[in-house]
């Protein structure tokens, strides 16, 4: 599917059909919560989370609520100050705060360290910096942490497409995260079978993440 008609399908089940992005978020969460399951049981070891500031960033917040009420530790790394957040990714934010998570801004100098850390002692990672929206060369913090993700040999789950994978072309945007599965929503994008996509994407998990069936069948253009 490419992105404009994903786009399409996301505003007729918003825009037209009332569901709430909270809603379509949640479910996104979830199913990237189950598929981090079958790479890593709860333990000792927590689960990163990286996270940009974007609906994206918000799928991968919910599905840090999932994995903290199964038990799994976690830390959660973002590509800006809280403060920037915004929505409904603001809102899990919030949550994952008064559940007692620590978020911290990779793009501040001062937590590289945390970060370095976190990458040496995680079990597996959830990529949800970019969606299918980013378009051009990907820019700091988030290449950094893709490199990170791809040097740490850890398992790594992408949300929807691996961030800097063009999700129409599957070309990479100067640097792309080489994800162990993808979850993506709705219908499989073009770009994880295009081009580079394949060798980034790794294990395809397509979800259709409650969106009605009318809206995708026929869609896959």
């Amino acid at each position: 599917m490419s992105v404009a008609r994903m786009q399409q399908i996301d505003a007729a089940a918003i825009d037209t059909l009332g569901i709430p992005r909270l809603f379509l978020m949640e479910h996104a969460g979830l199913a990237v919560a189950r598929a981090v399951q079958t790479l890593a049981a709860p333990r000792t070891q927590p689960i990163l989370i990286c996270a940009g500031t974007g609906f994206n960033g918000g799928d991968g917040l919910a599905a840090a609520r999932h994995l903290h009420a199964w038990g799994y530790p976690l830390q959660v790394l973002l590509t800006a100050p809280v403060s920037r957040l915004t929505g409904e990714p603001a809102l899990y934010a919030a949550i994952l705060q008064r559940l007692g998570l620590t978020l911290t801004d990779a793009s501040n100098p001062a937590a590289r360290p945390s970060v370095d850390a976190a990458f040496r002692g995680c079990a597996a990672v959830v990529d949800a910096l970019l969606g299918i929206g980013a378009q051009g060369p990907v820019r700091e913090p988030a290449a950094s942490l893709i490199r990170l993700m791809n040097a740490s040999q850890k398992p790594v789950v992408a949300v929807d497409v691996p961030s800097g994978l063009d999700a129409d072309s599957g070309a990479v945007q100067g640097v792309a995260v080489r994800a162990t599965l993808t979850v993506t929503f709705g219908l499989a994008k073009r770009g994880c079978v295009r081009g580079e996509g394949p060798a980034h994407t790794g294990a395809l998990i397509v979800d259709p993440i409650t969106f009605p069936s009318h809206l995708l069948q026929g869609a896959e253009g």
